[in-house]
């Protein structure tokens, strides 16, 4: 009989704390849960925010409030509620909140473990 073999089940509750995330022109908070290298968070960033530094790592997401910008070089995309989004590994990217309100996303990307990369 053939064995298989699976990630640890695991589940986490309203527990986890609020926590700072601080990124230059992108302070906002960030609940967060790691698992099976897999990292889920929720980010609330303020209006207007302007993240100053590109970041090579891919996402996926998925906007529950607030418009915001997703810019790739020359190219611009605006994300509303109820957008998904995905950003391959090495695309240099960063985001730009629109309007007066704070922006809730839903994000997902790869763990990168020490020595891995």
């Amino acid at each position: 009989m053939n064995k298989i073999q699976s990630d640890n089940i695991v589940f986490s509750n309203d527990d986890n704390a609020w926590e700072l995330w601080e990124k230059s022109g992108a302070n906002g908070v960030v609940k967060s849960f790691i698992s099976n290298n897999k990292r889920l968070r929720l980010l609330e960033l303020p209006a207007g925010f302007n993240e100053k530094t590109e970041c090579l790592n891919g996402h996926q997401g998925y906007v529950i409030s607030g418009y915001f910008t997703i810019i790739l070089g020359e190219s611009e995309f605006r994300c509303k509620p109820g957008d998904f989004f995905s950003i391959p590994d090495g695309i240099p990217h960063r985001s730009r909140g629109d309007g007066a309100q704070k922006t809730k996303v839903f994000v997902v990307d790869d763990v990168i473990l020490a020595g891995e990369k």
